[in-house]
């Protein structure tokens, strides 16, 4: 024996069927787009990471192999190679002096490698770039004590040795087309 139901009772339950089959379909549409947006997600995320990382490949900057360029001066004593220590002039500030803008000896030697203690604990001589004159070659103009350089000066133009008129130096320190700066220890 089969049941029937009555008419409105039918059409509840048919209702109900609907109204389950259509919550049904929305939970399932529901469910995609939730999928749809997490891959989203999770795509964006990884393009994420791997922009990172591509751009800590990527640099601007000039490789480090590349010597700065411009103008230079050796620094030479007895701790470091005998062709001395290179010391791009450009990498340094310039100072304002009664002389002009320049570059300071004391400055070169530090950008050297050298410590406050050593430059004072040390003499100096100067060699042009242009005939290889030193002025300890000339009697009475002997290498200068480390504080002094801290009063020397390098004409960014011509590279001309400057100094402040207080050390009151002859005129046998003007070293043209300065190459290096040798230093040694103070006997």
């Amino acid at each position: 024996m089969h049941l029937q139901y009555p008419a409105f009772v039918q059409r509840r339950i048919r209702d109900r069927t609907y109204e389950m089959d259509h919550v049904a379909e929305q939970e399932a549409a529901l469910s995609r787009r939730n999928r749809t947006r997490m891959m989203l997600f999770l795509l964006l995320i990884g393009l994420a990471c791997v922009a990172c990382d591509l751009q800590q490949d990527i640099s601007f900057d000039e490789p480090a192999d590349v010597p700065p360029e411009g103008p230079s001066v050796r620094v030479v004593w007895e701790q470091n190679e005998p062709d001395g220590v290179p010391v791009f002039l450009n990498t340094l500030d310039k100072v304002v002096v009664e002389e002009g803008t320049v570059w300071l000896l004391w400055d070169i030697l530090i950008a050297a490698g050298l410590e406050e203690e050593e430059i004072l604990s040390m003499r100096f001589d100067f060699e042009s770039g242009e005939d290889g004159f030193r002025p300890s070659t000339i009697p009475g103009c002997d290498p200068r004590q480390g504080g002094d350089l801290a009063l020397m000066y390098l004409d960014p133009e011509e590279l001309y040795l400057l100094w402040d008129d207080s050390l009151g130096l002859r005129n046998c320190y003007q070293v043209k087309r300065l190459a290096k700066i040798l230093g040694e220890p103070d006997s």
